[in-house]
């Protein structure tokens, strides 16, 4: 079921935005947070060239106590979400955080980003042989 990730209302299936905050919706929410958050803003921190590095991406986060989750773009649909546990090819996705942590949040996994390997335009990696 698709979450607002501002009103953590759960929607049907159907339903793409929130219909009170106008968000788009997710897959899965996003960590509770702390009161001092409560007018902050989820803003998009990276997007990944696949699931598997946003959810090691969020895991590092939250380690560090910064609130954070990953959305799933396969597909551009909410059918495909983080939960899936599926890898797709072409598929990538987006990390979170709330507005006031994404400095720290940036310079945590930015060692982590610089790390990635470049993708080719199909997808694949730039490092592979030539056919």
């Amino acid at each position: 079921m698709p979450y607002c990730p501002k009103c953590r209302y759960e929607y049907q299936e159907e339903v793409e935005f929130c219909s009170d905050c106008g968000a788009d919706l997710i897959s899965e929410l996003p960590p509770e947070i702390d009161e001092d958050y409560a007018d902050a803003d989820w803003i998009e921190l990276h997007t990944f060239p696949g699931t598997l590095y946003a959810r090691m991406a969020v895991e590092m986060l939250q380690r560090e106590g910064i609130p954070a989750y990953s959305q799933s773009l396969f597909g551009g649909g909410l059918g495909f979400g983080p939960s899936s546990g599926g890898d797709y090819v072409g598929a990538s996705a987006t990390v979170y955080v709330l507005e006031p942590d994404y400095e720290g949040a940036l310079d945590i996994i930015q060692p982590m980003i610089d790390e990635l390997p470049e993708l080719g335009s199909d997808g694949s990696d730039s490092d592979d042989y030539e056919v």
